[in-house]
């Protein structure tokens, strides 16, 4: 397996099922176009992806077309939720991230 991955506690809007996908996680410089990621849900592994591409912003220039997109819900929901994830985001990047199962 490969040494990063992204743990998600549910499958929002069933984006894991599909072949090409999203996720939103703190920036971090891990994050790169190329980078095989393994890929969990609840604690079990369910496939590799990779980054084909990302976006780097604040949560303030989320917008809710990538916010429906990736989890179901509008842009004010999904920042709710991602404070809830992510205590410390006052001031944070976010990379929105473009997954594609390998």
């Amino acid at each position: 397996m490969s040494n990063l991955s992204l743990h998600f506690a549910q499958n929002f809007n069933h984006k894991l099922d599909c072949e090409y996908f999203t996720s939103i996680r703190p920036q971090r410089d891990i994050y790169q176009v190329g980078a095989e990621i393994d890929i969990y849900c609840q604690e079990h592994f369910l496939k590799k992806a990779v980054i084909i591409n990302f976006q780097t912003l604040p949560l303030s220039e989320l917008d809710d077309w990538t916010a429906f997109l990736d989890a179901g819900m509008n842009k004010h929901e999904l920042i709710t939720l991602l404070k809830t994830f992510y205590p410390e985001t006052e001031g944070l990047l976010f990379n929105v991230l473009l997954l594609k199962s390998c």
